[in-house]
């Protein structure tokens, strides 16, 4: 049975699957063209698989550009605040997700619309970002939590109630779902945690350049 890859927000069915969207991403560019923000945003999550990933990123990206390798197949090259370049190879980082990712996801998946609502409403009363002074827009703006993160809200929501993320049931989505993140099994469960979520989650509405910024330090 093929397993799920996950990585930041991002889920996808099978290996075969995220290396085909990696490739698609990257096919736009040419070498010395520097990542778009929303692609650096998907590379920057994968990236924080790598098993070498702290030496990979030193004191902190600064941006990520395609180059070529000497077989002139596109690769990634990590460039440094302080000025340094180091190559991260993105295939090396797909690996299945564990258990406890999954579920993550599926936890996420489940307070979605709560996201999607919170953005819409937010756009309607923040004209720019508070990090950079950007004007949002829908497509440029991205939900960030603020405090708790998102890992620690679920993790208090699960020992409040003595149970193991592990453990946790999900059924499958449909194959023609557009939303491939599995699904918490007990509906009183998954409402329970959109409630505590609710209450609980302190969120803001960023730039995805802001929000980039969060996961490259």
């Amino acid at each position: 049975m093929a397993k799920p890859i996950a990585f930041g927000t991002y889920q996808f069915r099978t290996k075969k699957s995220a290396i085909e969207e990696a490739r698609l991403r990257i096919s736009q560019y040419e070498a010395g063209e520097r990542l778009s923000v929303e692609d650096e945003i998907f590379f920057a999550s994968l990236f924080a698989l790598h098993s070498e990933f702290e030496e990979k990123k030193g004191v902190g990206i600064d941006h990520i550009k395609v180059q070529r390798d000497f077989h002139n197949n596109r690769c990634l090259y990590i460039h440094r605040v302080d000025g340094t370049e180091i190559d991260c190879s993105w295939v090396y980082c797909i690996q299945p997700a564990s258990q406890k990712t999954v579920i993550s996801m599926a936890f996420r998946r489940a307070v979605k619309e709560i996201i999607m609502a919170y953005k819409r409403s937010q756009l309607e009363e923040v004209d720019v970002c508070p990090i950079l002074g950007i004007e949002l827009t829908y497509s440029n703006s991205h939900v960030s939590y603020l405090t708790p993160s998102f890992e620690s809200l679920l993790n208090d929501f699960l020992n409040n109630r003595q149970m193991d993320i592990e453990s946790v049931a999900l059924t499958n989505p449909k194959p023609d779902d557009t939303d491939q993140r599995g699904k918490v099994a007990d509906l009183k469960l998954a409402e329970e945690w959109c409630g505590y979520h609710q209450n609980n989650a302190v969120l803001q509405l960023l730039s995805a350049e802001a929000n980039l910024r969060k996961l490259k330090s």
